[in-house]
């Protein structure tokens, strides 16, 4: 057998039906395992944030809680979650030091006020209370204190942060009578702490370790071995009580690799008290709050009425596609409906029959029963708790190390093209695969912070906008076509996928940012070679002469010379445009288009930013291909065949400058580090490396003569790729990352959501051309039935849209 053969059998068994059927199973297993997890928390959604986590960067003091995300929180999130509210740190000197950490996050300006060492300290600010107790041990002191909380309510906290041990164990010198008088205390404390636990949640925080080296000689009985025993006294006591008292022993955990950076060996560097505080803040506030990035103790969001009314649909169109293949399956006895099947799927693919009566409905209804699933674990992943999440932490290896593996792949998958043009099929394909894994390797590992690399991913953005005007306008000039089947056909295809996900996961149009941004632009460019005088390649003479062709752009009938003024007139409205910023946003602020293009706080400011980004790159791609179609008119270049498009003399300097162009980029990119202005400055110099890109990728011909195939696989799907990533491969809404194993293996978890994700996608890409396919009709469709249909599913989209405010009203 030769090489052809094996690869032949291999991709029998090995190919993305297979991969879909096994992620299917995975995904059902993923969600059992994870449903039971969360049972056995209690359905708690603060499981992991006070027991557990890791440390993400001990210089930074990044703290990974396990299975959550922190957020990290700044003075008016702080006030607005903690006004009246009373809050008490109970313990010695260490829980001193956390509270005065505390209240540093709440006003950065305050100073640790002057008094004696063992002494309360109380804070109040804006109607928060907090109280510092000096109660280093668990004694009669102590009892007296609960037993005044429990009869005095005037004086009783809604939280009490409480921890002993460290100075009962320098006192008594670490000696075991002192342990066992703190058990029988501590069960005395428990039982009434159990008399406080329904107005007040109480916490018992472990000790945290003690760095052996650094104590004082007066201090060297506390040891790691002492502490443990108390703390697990503490915690064997506290399992034996009926009620809900919290150990904390997340604190420990993260001391635990800091200690070597305390000053004294026993008081908690600002490291680790600053990793305490904000896990405090973050099981305080959370669902108070509810901030995207901190999904630690926030509990799943209401359910919209859209929802509700989503899942009935979903519910029925996947009971009705049960019955229907039931139904099938029991008919499927029949041999002569076998051998039909076997005949038509022999035929052609051109030559199969279209579904029509039953076989289309069946085909619709077993489509729209897989996207409603698809739509259910997009919402368990990312609007339950059932799953955990993790928060994205930039570092160069994390960026660097997944680009390198994707590129080796992409270079492995390279094959021969038949096509010859530039920019053709094959290669758009790949062009949009290779920047889609690119971006999505930005995405996941939080590269945003580094402006370097947010400038290139900015050019990649700008490709997809140019390709959006080149093929668009390409499809226009060579067609003519400007009829409503084709714009609703491409808005449809466009917009499913992101509709969809607006009504099932409640977010706005403008949070998936890049189809707002590729409809506007297609919307653009269509008015603009539609209206009158319209412009295309059947208007020009059959039998031009090389006279008249020299002549295309002077003659004021051609519809070469009407396109140039077309396409500058585009230019001047796009630049008016975005002359004012504020004139943009009364422009967007009209309904309807307020409601797509708003945020949730009602400012469509982030549209603003997103537009002029990019402002000329659709134009970009028009004129690029406009001179493409002149050029190859006035036979300049060819691209006929598999060589060179130039001669090679102006191949030869065409590709100096282009290297040229691209490499001065990069360095300019490289040293970027203002935002703002290095922004103002790519949506202008963005066409020089774009442009650049593509003389390099096509005037070689032994470069336009061939493509990867698995970047283009890729590419194919790169517009499911871009939006699905939002909620089944990220989580929180991008702002952090899905774990659907243990938090512990980081590795593994990234390669199985990656395997669902992109077998989702590919999905998602089937099931949009299936329902485009029934919705539109086909092409010769009547325009007021096509039109009717756009309206109702408009009217439909906007009645699922209406926020609860107004239902309620």
């Amino acid at each position: 057998m030769t090489l052809r053969d094996h690869l032949a059998d291999l991709s029998r068994v090995v190919n993305i039906g297979i991969a879909k059927k096994v992620s299917f199973i995975l995904v059902n297993v993923l969600i059992l395992l994870n449903v039971l997890n969360y049972i056995d928390y209690g359905f708690n959604p603060c499981r992991g944030l006070l027991s557990d986590g890791r440390l993400v960067d001990k210089s930074e003091g990044i703290w990974q809680p396990h299975g959550c995300m922190l957020h990290k929180y700044k003075t008016v999130d702080c006030v607005a979650c903690l006004q009246f509210r009373k809050i008490v740190f109970a313990g010695d000197s260490r829980m001193r030091e956390l509270m005065f950490e505390f209240i540093r996050t709440i006003n950065v300006d305050y100073n640790v006020p002057d008094g004696k060492i063992h002494s309360d300290v109380d804070f109040e600010n804006d109607n928060l209370k907090l109280k510092f107790v000096w109660l280093p041990e668990i004694n009669s002191t102590a009892l007296d204190l609960y037993e005044k909380w429990i009869f005095e309510e005037e004086t009783r906290p809604d939280v009490i942060f409480q921890a002993a041990a460290s100075h009962t164990i320098k006192r008594t010198n670490a000696s075991d009578d002192a342990l066992e008088q703190f058990s029988t205390n501590f069960t005395q404390l428990v039982s009434k702490m159990a008399k406080l636990h329904e107005q007040t949640d109480i916490f018992w925080v472990l000790q945290e370790p003690v760095f052996q080296a650094r104590l004082s000689n007066v201090r060297k009985m506390i040891t790691d071995q002492q502490l443990a025993k108390y703390n697990s006294a503490a915690t064997n006591i506290i399992s034996r009580s009926t009620y809900k008292i919290n150990i904390v022993n997340s604190f420990a955990r993260a001391a635990s690799d800091l200690m070597d950076l305390s000053h004294d060996g026993l008081h908690l560097p600002v490291q680790a008290l600053k990793i305490e505080s904000n896990i405090l803040m973050n099981y305080l506030c959370n669902d108070v709050i509810r901030p995207i990035d901190g999904s630690c103790c926030q509990s799943s969001p209401y359910i919209t009425y859209a929802q509700k009314l989503l899942a009935v649909f979903g519910a029925v169109c996947v009971s009705g596609a049960c019955a229907v293949s039931f139904l099938k399956w029991k008919k499927s006895d029949s041999v002569k409906s076998d051998l039909v099947v076997d005949e038509e799927k022999l035929l052609p693919q051109d030559q199969k029959r279209e579904p029509t009566g039953n076989n289309g409905i069946t085909e619709i209804l077993i489509t729209m029963a897989k996207y409603s699933l698809i739509m259910l674990y997009f919402y368990i992943c990312d609007r339950t708790n059932i799953f955990m999440k993790g928060n994205k932490y930039f570092t160069n290896a994390r960026f660097f190390l997944p680009l390198l593996y994707v590129i080796t792949l992409g270079l492995f998958g390279i094959v021969p093209t038949s096509q010859t043009s530039l920019l053709n099929r094959d290669q758009t394909d790949e062009w949009k695969g290779w920047m889609q894994l690119v971006i999505l390797i930005y995405h996941m590992s939080g590269a945003s912070a580094n402006v370097s690399i947010y400038m290139h991913i900015r050019i990649l953005v700008g490709m997809y906008l140019f390709m959006t005007g080149y093929g668009h306008f390409s499809y226009f000039w060579h067609k003519g076509d400007h009829g409503i089947y084709r714009v609703l056909n491409v808005l449809f295809r466009l917009n499913f996928l992101t509709v969809s996900l607006c009504l099932v996961m409640d977010r706005l149009y403008q949070f998936y940012y890049f189809v707002p941004l590729c409809t506007f632009w297609f919307l653009v460019l269509y008015i603009g070679m539609t209206l009158w005088p319209r412009a295309n390649v059947k208007m020009v003479p059959a039998n031009g002469s090389g006279t008249e062709n020299q002549s295309i752009l002077r003659n004021v009938t051609s519809p070469y010379f009407i396109m140039c003024l077309k396409l500058v007139a585009l230019f001047a409205v796009i630049t008016m445009l975005f002359v004012s910023e504020r004139y943009f946003e009364i422009l967007f602020s009209w309904w309807p288009a307020v409601r797509l293009f708003e945020l949730p706080e009602g400012s469509v400011r982030e549209w603003w930013f997103r537009c002029q980004l990019d402002r000329y790159a659709m134009l970009h791609g028009a004129v690029f291909c406009f001179i493409y179609i002149i050029l190859k008119k006035l036979a300049i270049l060819d691209d006929s065949m598999q060589g060179c498009l130039l001669s090679i003399r102006s191949s030869f300097i065409t590709l100096s400058i282009s290297i040229g162009a691209i490499m001065s980029y990069i360095i300019w990119a490289t040293q970027c580090t203002d935002k703002i202005q290095c922004n103002r400055i790519h949506s202008y110099a963005s066409t020089i490396p774009v442009t650049a890109f593509i003389l390099v990728r096509n005037v070689p011909g032994y470069l336009r003569s061939s493509y990867s195939a698995f970047f283009a696989w890729f590419g194919r799907i790169s517009l499911e790729l871009f939006i699905a990533q939002y909620h089944i491969w990220l989580a929180a809404d991008t702002k952090g990352m899905l774990v659907v194993l243990s938090p512990d293996w980081p590795n593994l978890n990234l390669v199985v959501t990656s395997f669902i994700f992109v077998c989702v996608a590919h999905e998602i890409n089937k099931i949009t051309g299936v329902i485009t396919k029934h919705f539109l009709g086909a092409p010769d469709v009547n325009k007021s039935t096509l039109l009717l249909r756009f309206a109702a599913l408009f009217l439909v989209i906007w009645a699922l849209s209406i926020p609860e405010y107004l239902l309620s009203a």
